[in-house]
């Protein structure tokens, strides 16, 4: 897709944007190594795992700390696994490792959860998935890898690892004191991605939007485009 759009003449640059002044007719992108100046701007940053917050999480990411289940659940075949969460992804990823673990702790805050029905009555239907409630974990227990948790109420599990999926948060730090964001920092846009600044546009995860998928993030960057090529006729 990069050869693609360079054939057609995109340049590719590679750089750590540090700072972005988005007011005005002509936008201002600081990287590490130069600055660019576009009339228009299309954000793409997109959104990382929301973390638990507890101490040594970094430390033991890839070390029995995981924020993907497709992605690492294959290492923990008939091994014991906890999932954190109460939303649909958590029990997704609950069901996913049912499938690969010897036995699934899922963990949530409260005594109900926020999932669809439909993963609800596919989570009481796994005979190797046990549900703590109103639990949240407190602390890791580890040496070289994650072995153990330790919960609020007091108890600790032996887990061999722990995905966490208690949601995900937009990379929107940056445009914060410039652009419109919603309560969960997520750059409001609708379904046109324009925001509230002329000529700049959001795609993908880090934009408002009721379903966060590649299809839908691909189909963004189309509307982007269309929408930018109107802003850039309408300023000749």
């Amino acid at each position: 897709m990069q050869a693609g759009a360079e054939r057609f003449g995109a340049v590719t640059k590679y750089g750590e944007v540090i700072a972005a002044e988005l007011e005005g007719e002509v936008k201002k992108i600081k990287t590490s190594s130069d600055e660019l100046l576009s009339r228009t701007v299309v954000i793409a940053t997109g959104a990382g795992p929301r973390e638990l917050g507890i101490e040594r999480e970094e430390e033991y990411v890839g070390r029995g700390v995981h924020y993907c289940a497709h992605c690492d659940g294959r290492f923990y075949k008939n091994k014991v696994v906890a999932v954190v969460g109460g939303g649909n992804s958590a029990l997704e990823d609950a069901i996913y490792l049912s499938r690969l673990a010897a036995k699934v702790y899922l963990i949530h805050r409260r005594d109900s959860f926020r999932a669809s029905k439909i993963y609800v009555d596919a989570l009481g239907k796994s005979t190797n998935i046990e549900f703590r409630a109103n639990s949240s974990i407190l602390e890791l227990i580890a040496d070289e890898r994650v072995n153990g948790i330790r919960l609020s109420d007091g108890r600790e599990l032996e887990v061999n690892g722990l995905f966490v999926s208690i949601g995900r948060k937009p990379a929107s730090e940056l445009f914060r004191d410039q652009l419109e964001l919603d309560g969960g920092g997520y750059i409001v846009a609708d379904e046109s991605t324009r925001t509230n600044i002329e000529g700049v546009y959001a795609v993908g995860d880090v934009r408002t939007k009721p379903l966060r998928q590649v299809v839908t993030a691909v189909g963004d960057g189309a509307v982007a485009v269309h929408f930018a090529e109107e802003y850039l006729a309408k300023c000749d």
